[in-house]
C-alpha cells in the first residue's frame, strides 16, 4: 500500500518502480531525506519477496512431520532464516541493481512512453544485464550478475527444499495403506497430500515462474514489456489465492464453508431412535 509498486521490464532490464508522490513545494532537505525513505520502502518490498519463499519451503520441511526440528531453540533458527535471506535479497539489490544513473537513461524514453512519468518523479530498483559500448559490442553489467546469482541461488534453494520434501511427503502418503492406520487417518492424511500439491502449485504458478521469468529472460534480451505487468498481478493475488486450497479439499473445511454460504439458518437435523426402530 506505501509503494503502490509496478514491475517493468524493457529490453536487458528488469526493474520495479514507485511513483514519487512528494508535493511541489518540499524543502531540498526534506526532498532527499523522502527519495531515500522512498529508495528504502522499495528495497524492503523485494526483501519481502525473499522473505516469502523461505517461508514457504520451511512450510513444506513443517509439513512433512519433522516436529522435532522445530522444538525450543531451534524454532528461533527456522524464524531467523527468512529474515536473513530476506536481508541478504534486499542487500543485493540496493548496493548492486540500486538507482544509477545507466540504468536511468536506459529506461528514461521507456517509462516515459508506458507510463508518462518522467524519471525524476519515479523511484525504482532494477537489473539492467548489458550495457552497449561504443564500438557496438554488448558488456555484461557485472553488479547485476552478482545481484542475480544471489536472488536466483536463494529462489533454486528454496524450490529444492519444496521439491525434496513434497516427494517425502508423496511416499509417506503412499505407504499409509500398508499400515494399520483407521480410515478416518488414512482419508485424511490424502486429502492433507492433495491440498499440499495444490498448495505448491499455487506459488510456482503465481511466484516462482512469473518472478523468475521476469527476472530471467531480460538476460538473454527477450522483450517481455507485455508479460511484465502480469507479473505485478500474480504477485499481488497469491495471498488470497493460496490458502483456497484448504477449503476446497478438506472435508471439515468444506463443510464448514457450504454451511455459512448455504445453511447458515437451517438447524441440523438430528434422527434418533432406538436401536429396534432403525433396524
Amino acid at each position: 500500500m506505501i509503494v503502490g509498486p509496478f514491475i517493468h521490464a524493457h529490453g536487458t532490464s528488469a526493474c520495479l518502480l514507485m511513483r514519487r508522490s512528494e508535493p511541489e513545494d518540499v524543502a531540498n532537505v526534506q526532498y532527499v531525506l523522502l527519495m531515500k525513505l522512498n529508495q528504502y520502502f522499495t528495497v524492503l518490498l523485494c526483501s519481502c519477496f525473499g522473505v516469502t519463499i523461505t517461508f514457504f519451503a520451511i512450510h513444506f520441511v513443517f509439513r512433512r512431520g519433522r516436529i522435532a526440528y522445530f522444538d525450543g531453540k531451534y524454532f528461533l533458527i527456522w524464524l531467523a532464516i527468512p529474515v536473513v535471506c530476506g536481508t541478504v535479497w534486499g542487500l543485493a539489490l540496493h548496493f548492486f541493481v540500486g538507482h544509477t544513473d545507466e540504468t536511468t537513461e536506459y529506461l528514461r524514453e521507456n517509462i516515459l512512453y508506458h507510463y508518462n512519468l518522467k524519471m525524476k518523479d519515479v523511484i525504482y530498483v532494477g537489473a539492467f544485464y548489458w550495457r552497449t559500448l561504443e564500438n557496438g559490442k554488448t558488456e555484461l553489467v557485472i553488479s547485476t550478475a552478482i545481484a542475480a546469482v544471489i536472488m536466483f541461488s536463494i529462489k533454486a534453494t528454496s524450490i529444492s527444499v519444496v521439491c525434496y520434501y513434497g516427494f517425502l511427503s508423496y511416499r509417506r502418503i503412499s505407504e499409509l495403506p500398508q499400515e494399520k492406520e483407521s480410515a478416518f487417518t488414512k482419508s485424511l492424511q490424502k486429502q492433507l497430500y492433495k491440498a499440499l500439491v495444490l498448495q505448491a502449485m499455487i506459488p510456482i504458478l503465481f511466484m516462482y515462474l512469473p518472478i523468475g521469468t521476469f527476472l530471467m529472460l531480460p538476460a538473454f534480451n527477450v522483450n517481455i514489456e507485455s508479460f511484465s505487468k502480469l507479473a505485478t498481478l500474480f504477485y499481488a493475488v497469491y495471498p488470497a489465492v493460496d490458502p483456497l486450497p484448504l477449503f476446497f479439499v478438506i472435508d471439515n473445511y468444506r463443510y464448514a464453508l457450504k454451511e455459512v454460504f448455504h445453511g447458515c439458518s437451517q438447524k441440523p437435523v438430528r434422527v434418533s431412535g432406538t436401536e429396534n426402530s432403525l433396524t
